[in-house]
């Protein structure tokens, strides 16, 4: 008689869509094979629920990378928009701080043209 053990591998990602966790029976493969009248082993339920849990394994790992990848590339996206909305901010806050600082100026001059205006009139008089 032929035995086999099997091993899988689970990830720790949280399938809601799996069923919960069930520790294996004490009932022993032997018993859950089906075996043909020449003795050999046949695929059976446990064989195709491997493959299948194997199969859903690989499918939400590729998934799973397919998701990360795609979140780079948005945080990518999001940051260069970021920086080009940060430079504009920049160049407009340069601007008005430019128009700010000419007004202020003008103003200057003109307090500056009226303090000596008064200053020669209390002069004459």
């Amino acid at each position: 008689m032929l035995r086999f053990k099997v091993e899988i591998t689970f990830y720790s990602h949280n399938f809601n869509s799996m069923a919960p966790y069930r520790p294996p029976s004490n009932n022993p493969i032997d018993s859950q094979l089906s075996l043909t009248p020449s003795r050999k082993e046949v695929p059976t339920a446990l064989s195709m629920m491997v493959d299948s849990m194997a199969s859903m394994a690989q499918r939400a790992k590729t998934d799973l990378e397919r998701v990360d990848q795609r979140a780079r590339a948005d945080l990518e996206r999001v940051d260069q928009r970021a920086r080009a909305d940060l430079e504009r901010v920049d160049q407009r806050a340069r601007a008005d701080l430019e128009r700010v600082d000419q007004r202020a100026r003008a103003d200057l001059e003109r307090l500056d043209q009226r303090a000596r205006a008064d200053h020669q009139r209390l002069k004459k008089d």
